[in-house]
Formats: structure tokens, sequence, C-alpha cells
């Protein structure tokens, strides 16, 4: 083959090379909007939202702006047994009593709550049915438990 035939192959062998990587540079960018990576993207922005969603939701089950108030060992705020929890417990402190909606919620017995501003408690106890959105610290003495009075605080239900 002469100079001017390998120049020919030569040329035609670059310009089949181009014509090649311009193709796949568009088809790449056009799947990359459209296609396969663009269906990836919005899934995993619908799944970000779904994860947000989910977060604030535990939130809101696990944190909450509650009145807080006290109790001691006396028949007329426990009942017959008033040393017994309804957890089958006897009443000390560092346990609280809740209201039977949080019960429902998941802030069952040997569940740790955070009472700001009181510390750590664990749930041992619950409330009369007339309340809603409310725990009781427990103290063993009656005016301890007067004095502590009512209040609204925010508390939170620790992982186990």
């Amino acid at each position: 083959m002469n100079s001017h035939g390998a120049f020919v192959v030569t040329s035609l062998f670059f310009a089949m090379l181009s014509v090649l990587v311009g193709f796949a540079a568009h088809n790449g960018t056009r799947m990359e909007a459209s296609g396969y990576y663009g269906a990836k993207l919005t899934a995993l922005d619908e799944e970000r939202l779904e994860l947000a969603r989910q977060v604030a939701e535990l939130r809101n089950m696990w944190v909450k702006e509650v009145t807080v108030t006290a109790y001691s060992p006396t028949i007329e705020e426990c009942g017959p047994d008033p040393f017994t929890t309804a957890s089958m417990g006897k009443v000390r402190p560092g346990i609280v009593a809740v209201s039977r909606d949080l019960f429902d919620e998941g802030w069952v017995f040997g569940k740790k709550v955070y009472v700001k501003g009181h510390g750590i408690f664990e749930i041992a106890d619950l409330m009369s049915k007339r309340y809603t959105q409310r725990m009781d610290i427990f103290f063993p003495d009656t005016d301890q438990a007067r004095q502590f009075g009512k209040k609204q605080i925010t508390v939170a239900l620790l992982a186990s």
C-alpha cells in the first residue's frame, strides 16, 4: 500500500472512531438524563422523602410535651395497695406512671424515659383512665409530691 492509501485507511479509521465515540457520548447523556440514571435519582429522592416522613413520625411518637405531675404511695392516690405498681413491682424512687394513651403508643413497663430537667425514669405504673398525655413521677413523700405540682414538660422515650 502506498502512502496515499495508508493515509486514507488511517483517516477512515479515525473518522469511524470519532463517530463511535460521539454516538456513545450522545447515548450516555441521553441515558443519564432520562433513562436508567434518571429513574435511579427519582427513586432515591422518593426514598429520602419517605425516610424523612418516618423520622418525623417516630419523633412524634418518642418525644412529647406532656403534663407531668407527681404521686406518692397513698390509698387516695393509688388505691387499696399503694405500694404495688401496675407492673406488679414495688414503688420506689426513679419510677413513673404513664397515662394509658401513652402506654398504648409503646410507652410500656420497663422502658426508660427522660423527663427534661428531672432525669431518667423507668415506666412501672399506669395512671387512671381519665388522664391523657400525662406522666406521674413517684415521690415517697406526699409533701414532696405536692410541692412538685403540675408542669408541661418535654419527655422522651429512650431506646432500649
